[in-house]
C-alpha cells in the first residue's frame, strides 16, 4: 500500500488522544466563564474540517452555533458575535493569513478564542485566548470533537461523551482496519485516470460528511491535483448540478451514517441511471473495531477522510502528480 505506515498511524492517533485532557480543560474553563454561542471560523480546508462539529452541535445541542469564512466576516461583521461568544479556529501551519487576521479581529471584540495549531508558537496560537499545539498528531480534525463534546456534556446534552471519548483510544487500530479495507476501492478510482484525466467530476455529500467531501474536491482534487471539480451538497444536487450529469461524467458520493443519509441515497439512485462513472465512498462498508455502533455517525467525517486518502494517494501515484506542488497557493501574492 502506498504511504501507509501502520506504526506511524498508531503513534499519531495515540498522540492525539494524549491531548484529550488539555482540550477538556479548555472546555471546562469556557463553561465556567459562561458563553452565549459558539463560532467556528477558519480558512479553506480548515473551515471544512470544523463543519462537522457545527453540524453535530446543531443536531444535538441547544447552544447556538454558526460558521463564518474569516475574510467575509471581517468585511460584514455578525451581530451574533459579542464578548459572550466562543470562537474555535484551526490551522495546521498556524500562520494562515485570513485565520490569524480574524483571530486578531475577534480579540478586539473581546471574544474568547480557542486555536488548534499544528506548529508551536505560531502566530495564530499567540493571538488566541487558549491554544493547543497538536504537532504531528492525527487526525487533527478530531481536536474540536473533544472540546465541543465536553462542552455539551457539561451542559447535560451529551451524557455518553465520556464513554465515547474513552473509545477514541482505539482510533489507530480503526484507521488501520479502514485503510486496509478501502485501498482496493481507492485504486479503482485512481486507475480511471490512466488513459485520460477526467475533464469534470461532481462530488456530493451531506450532514456530518459534507465538509470532508467539499474538502476532498477543493483541497485535494482542485488544489493538489488541478482537476476540475464541482462539490455540491446532496440536498442541493437536484437544483442545477443535476443537468450536468452525463454518461461519462464522474459522480462521487461521500457517505456517512447520520440522519442525512437518505439525501445521499437519492443522489446515488439518480446517478446509477445516468452515468457509468459512479463512486460511493461509504463509511458503513467498514468495520470500526472498538467503536460502539451508536457513535459511528460521529466518526463518519474522519473515517470518510481516511477512506478518501486511499483514493487520493493512489491517484497521485497514477498521475505522477505529487500532493505537495502548487502553482499559486502560497507561491504568489494575491
Amino acid at each position: 500500500m502506498i504511504d501507509f505506515n501502520e506504526q506511524e498511524i498508531i503513534k499519531k492517533a495515540d498522540a492525539l488522544y494524549a491531548l484529550r485532557t488539555k482540550f477538556e480543560e479548555i472546555a471546562d474553563k469556557v463553561c465556567e466563564k459562561g458563553f452565549d454561542n459558539i463560532l467556528f471560523t477558519s480558512a479553506g480546508g480548515s473551515l471544512a474540517a470544523l463543519e462537522p462539529y457545527c453540524y453535530m452541535m446543531k443536531s444535538m445541542s441547544k447552544i447556538p452555533v454558526f460558521t463564518e469564512i474569516p475574510a467575509e466576516l471581517m468585511c460584514t461583521g455578525n451581530a451574533m458575535i459579542t464578548d459572550k461568544t466562543v470562537a474555535i479556529l484551526t490551522s495546521k501551519s498556524g500562520d494562515t493569513k485570513e485565520t490569524v487576521a480574524v483571530a486578531k479581529w475577534l480579540a478586539e471584540r473581546n471574544v474568547t478564542t480557542i486555536a488548534l495549531c499544528g506548529e508551536d508558537q505560531s502566530p495564530l496560537a499567540k493571538e488566541a485566548t487558549y491554544s493547543v499545539t497538536y504537532g504531528d498528531a492525527e487526525p487533527h480534525d478530531l481536536c474540536a470533537m473533544f472540546i465541543v463534546g465536553k462542552i455539551m456534556y457539561n451542559k447535560g446534552e451529551f451524557d455518553s461523551y465520556p464513554r465515547f471519548a474513552d473509545e477514541l483510544k482505539n482510533l489507530g487500530n480503526v484507521f488501520i482496519s479502514v485503510g486496509r479495507a478501502a485501498d482496493d476501492y481507492g485504486k479503482k478510482y485512481a486507475e480511471m485516470f490512466n488513459e485520460k484525466d477526467k475533464e469534470y467530476q461532481i462530488w456530493c455529500g451531506s450532514g456530518m460528511t459534507w465538509g470532508m467531501t467539499y474538502s476532498m474536491a477543493m483541497c485535494v482534487l482542485e488544489e493538489c491535483q488541478w482537476l476540475r471539480t464541482k462539490s455540491v451538497n446532496s440536498a442541493e444536487f437536484f437544483h442545477g448540478t443535476i443537468e450536468l450529469v452525463e454518461k461519462n461524467v464522474l459522480v462521487a458520493v461521500g457517505m456517512g451514517e447520520g440522519p442525512t443519509r437518505p439525501l445521499d441515497e437519492r443522489v446515488i439512485r439518480f446517478a446509477q441511471k445516468h452515468t457509468n462513472q459512479l463512486f460511493v465512498f461509504d463509511t458503513k462498508n467498514y468495520e470500526f473495531p472498538g467503536i460502539s455502533d451508536e457513535f459511528r455517525w460521529l466518526l463518519s467525517p474522519v473515517m470518510l477522510w481516511h477512506i478518501f486518502s486511499r483514493a487520493y494517494k493512489n491517484l497521485a501515484e497514477v498521475r505522477k502528480h505529487t500532493l505537495d506542488i502548487r502553482r499559486y497557493y502560497r507561491r504568489l501574492e494575491y
